[in-house]
């Protein structure tokens, strides 16, 4: 629907469902027939509205279909199934109409909260305190639950269902400009054992299990959480050392390094003896350097040089300076 302004304000308007967005977020992608470069068209309040919008416009056996669909999956990081349908939103009925037996959604809140149900199983990472990590698979249940179920509960907590994990984005490892590693825990002393691993890795104190996620920073009208995979080669991967090697046959020993360290200690004396063997002593080189003291004749020379300067004038017509 394009650019609009209104008061002053300027906003698009979402192709799918009408909503009002502060900027374009979302595109439904195109390509260029003879030069193949990427064409993207419209606003839309989320992926999965473009999702929808596709599937009205096209039939599946359409050779755009299946480009379209791998575009959007490549960069949401994870498959995307199609937005509720538009008949179905309050703003875009007549009266009581609505689509069939379906509820109507009377907000935009609510549009978000169905359209995020729709989230695919994913594979994160539980360490324990132990510092075993492991995958799991999760489901739509342990993100309501802030992923409660996949962790050990204290105590204090089993029969306090108010309270849920905490969680903080990975600030020191980074795994891309539109992906973000979240790490949940229960925070606090606990009562749960200490987990070293993990503290080591986040520069945090950390008691009890650790559930690593990979979540999405993608454009959407309202904030959203997306979930997609992170595997256990992932974290092997992500907090490994890249440094370090890796072969161990490609190591020396502690014997062959300082049977290494004297050959090259030894190597050097000799250099450094080869570049001093023809120095001379500091001392020698002062008392070479010494000048003989001045002769009268020179002194007589130096004060008739300076005998036009003013000091020395008067000296001389005074007579209490004489030259000889």
């Amino acid at each position: 629907m394009g650019k609009r302004k209104l008061h002053d304000t300027t906003y698009f308007q979402c192709d799918w469902t009408g909503l009002p967005m502060r900027t374009t977020n979302c595109y439904m992608p195109d390509w260029h027939e003879t030069t193949g470069k990427l064409l993207k068209h419209g606003s839309y309040c989320c992926w999965e509205a473009v999702v929808a919008h596709m599937i009205e416009q096209y039939f599946t056996d359409h050779p755009k279909w299946k480009r379209i669909m791998d575009h959007i999956t490549e960069l949401v990081g994870t498959s995307v199934s199609a937005a509720p349908h538009w008949k179905r939103l309050r703003w875009m009925q007549y009266g009581k109409e609505s689509r069939g037996e379906l509820s109507t959604i009377d907000s935009a809140n609510e549009f978000l909260a169905e359209v995020q149900m729709g989230m695919c199983p994913f594979a994160a990472v539980v360490v324990n305190s132990s510092g075993d990590a492991s995958e799991v698979h999760c489901y739509g249940s342990d993100v309501a639950h802030r992923f409660g179920p996949k962790l050990q509960t204290p105590k204090q907590a089993q029969n306090m269902p108010e309270h849920e994990p905490q969680s903080f984005i990975t600030a020191r490892k980074k795994l891309g400009k539109d992906r973000d590693l979240v790490a949940f825990y229960w925070p606090f002393k606990n009562g749960l054992p200490y987990n070293s691993t993990v503290s080591n890795l986040l520069k945090t104190q950390i008691y009890g299990d650790v559930i690593f996620v990979q979540q999405t920073r993608e454009a959407c009208f309202l904030p959203r959480e997306r979930f997609i995979n992170f595997t256990l080669t992932q974290y092997n991967e992500h907090f490994t050392n890249k440094t370090r090697r890796k072969d161990g046959a490609s190591m020396l020993s502690s014997a062959e390094w300082g049977a290494a360290k004297e050959q090259m200690q030894a190597e050097l004396q000799q250099v450094e003896a080869a570049a001093s063997s023809n120095a001379v002593l500091p001392g020698e080189i002062a008392k070479a350097s010494v000048l003989p003291p001045p002769t009268g004749k020179e002194l007589a020379r130096i004060a008739r040089a300076r005998a036009d300067e003013e000091w020395v004038r008067p000296l001389l017509e005074s007579g209490e300076l004489r030259l000889y």
